[in-house]
């Protein structure tokens, strides 16, 4: 019987992320990423089916957990805008502790697989909970502007993350877009300053 190795599991991930990251998930080859584990091509199939599968394996947690998490975050709204826009921050910076170079995989290298929505979800996700906490009964400008403004929060957030840097430097600019998108927002959509 053979057995399967976790430090040969996680080579493989590891090569795996790095050759997705720079290639993309068209691009990548599977012997570069067997190579670069340090294992033959045949083993890397004990353990993954194939690229799709290795790409499952690393992208599939995020793809899950992020949108459960912005469900979460927005459940947790308040009318303090201050409080909202620390538990903002604070989630979408444990997201990036614990999905960083995922995040960027699926938002940019998964054309082409059943992950390439990643992005449109996020911001499906976020357009709907803003909708919710914004407008008792939305009409189609009302549903325009939340789309815009989701849009740009999402992709906001994606900059931050592909710039990369420090965590401190990145939280600070996290703070600037949440700042940007959403302070003082209900005030700004209904003429009053509740949010």
């Amino acid at each position: 019987m053979q057995y399967k190795k976790q430090d040969i599991s996680d080579r493989i991930l590891e090569a795996g992320r790095k050759e997705y990251a720079k290639k993309g998930y068209r691009g990548a080859n599977i012997s570069v990423i067997a190579s670069e584990a340090g294992v033959p091509v045949g083993n890397l199939y004990r353990y993954y089916d194939g690229k799709m599968g290795l790409l499952t394996a690393i992208v599939r947690p995020a793809y899950i957990q992020v949108p459960k998490m912005m469900n979460d975050l927005f459940e947790t709204q308040s009318d303090d805008a201050h409080g909202n826009a620390k538990r903002i921050i604070e989630k979408l910076l444990e997201v990036y502790d614990k999905y960083g170079a995922d995040l960027l995989i699926l938002a940019d290298k998964c054309a082409t697989t059943r992950y390439e929505d990643f992005f449109d979800k996020l911001v499906e996700k976020c357009d709907s909970l803003l909708l919710k906490r914004l407008f008792e009964n939305p009409d189609e400008d009302d549903l325009f502007f939340c789309r815009t403004i989701s849009h740009t929060f999402i992709n906001a957030v994606f900059d931050v993350l592909r710039r990369g840097g420090e965590r401190e430097s990145i939280k600070t600019m996290l703070e600037r877009v949440v700042v940007f998108c959403f302070g003082d927002i209900s005030g700004r959509v209904h003429g009053g300053s509740n949010d």
